[in-house]
């Protein structure tokens, strides 16, 4: 009897790392799901990307397939992090891994945002520091690994764990106690309900699928999508604003992502309101 696939998952207590553990264990794989500093599962692995060599734990666990859904990418933009640091722990991280196979979660921040509904071939122009960490880390990973995946996701949201994300937890708060909002309406992304892209990113790793592919949804403005995110969730929107971006500003316009590939493999994105109903907590949906 052949020996069932070890996968790694890094982030498992993340928002997205605890929406695909449960799906990635059913896929014919024994689950390794890690943590830095909080334990989600009673058998999750201790490990520390700014800390500790990944190399001994992929040899006691025998591990075949590492998921990195942990953004380091994102803790490296902080200004108090040496990026040389950060360079540094990629390569080694990279390296140990190279005989794995690699899903690697990147993110739409990679593009400057120019264009709009960028594909998996469009060139990467990332105009802030998360966006080049970004850029780093996928770069690493084509350089180091002959089997791999690279995954870019836009917005994520949604119910997780039974919880809604920290966006439109907030916001739907702050409405109905009264709090007004501002969002731009020039600012455009491809939100994805963090449940879905976790089914496509659990298909794709499970897969033999090498190379980039976008998973998102469709495009629209950060206003549009906290409009129809609190319609659906029942929320007047009488105080929630649309407002233009500062022309001063760094932050990239339109890092709406192109679909045509992940929907060519016959993942289609769902609409907010479909995939708020469909995912929703059950005490929700009796509510």
């Amino acid at each position: 009897m052949p020996r069932l696939q070890r996968l790694l998952l890094l982030g498992s207590s993340g928002y997205l790392g605890r929406t695909l553990a449960p799906l990635l264990s059913e896929q014919s794989f024994i689950l390794l799901p890690s943590h830095r500093s909080r334990a989600l599962y009673p058998d999750s692995i201790k490990f520390d990307f700014w800390r500790d060599d990944i190399m001994p734990l992929l040899r006691e666990h025998e591990v075949d397939v590492v998921v990195v859904a942990a953004n380091m990418a994102y803790e490296a933009a902080d200004p108090a992090v040496d990026k040389h640091e950060y360079h540094y722990r990629v390569k080694q991280f990279v390296q140990a891994c190279r005989s794995c196979r690699v899903a690697y979660i990147s993110s739409d921040g990679i593009f400057d945002g120019d264009k709009g509904l960028y594909t998996e071939k469009d060139q990467c122009h990332p105009v802030t520091p998360y966006g080049y960490n970004l850029q780093f880390f996928e770069e690493r990973v084509r350089e180091l690994c002959a089997d791999y995946c690279i995954i870019r996701p836009s917005y994520l949201y949604g119910y997780a764990g039974g919880e809604l994300d920290h966006r439109l937890t907030r916001v739907r708060a702050g409405l109905l106690s009264g709090e007004s909002f501002e969002f731009f309406d020039d600012m455009f992304k491809s939100p994805l309900n963090v449940n879905q892209a976790a089914e496509i990113i659990s298909l794709i790793t499970c897969s033999e699928f090498q190379d980039t592919m976008n998973v998102a949804g469709k495009r629209m403005s950060i206003c549009q999508f906290y409009r129809e995110a609190m319609r659906v969730l029942g929320v007047p929107c009488e105080r929630l604003h649309p407002t233009h971006k500062p022309a001063n500003s760094r932050l990239p316009r339109d890092t709406s992502l192109d679909t045509h590939m992940m929907e060519g493999l016959g993942m289609l994105p769902l609409t907010i309101n479909e995939s708020l109903a469909r995912y929703a907590p059950r005490s929700v949906e009796e509510a």
